[in-house]
């Protein structure tokens, strides 16, 4: 499993079958930021991921806005 996949491989499977709320990715990004404490050999590595994470939540919530701005004014 790599460093940026959620923890449980079911719902890794699950979740490449659908699309990733910006919720969700704040939730793995806070997850890896709670492994960069523990892992001072890949601490570096690990709050890169929980950063890019973060940006691509910025980049969802982003979209689901629009979405929502679309939605109504239909």
């Amino acid at each position: 499993m790599g460093n940026s996949a959620p923890a449980n491989s079911s719902l890794i499977r699950e979740r490449l079958n659908g699309i990733l709320t910006a919720a969700e990715c704040r939730k793995i990004a806070e997850r890896k930021m709670g492994e960069v404490v523990g892992d001072r050999r890949h601490g570096k590595e690990l709050k890169a991921t929980a950063q890019a994470w973060l940006v691509l939540a910025e980049r969802i919530a982003k979209a689901e806005a629009i979405e929502a701005l679309k939605a109504k004014g239909k």
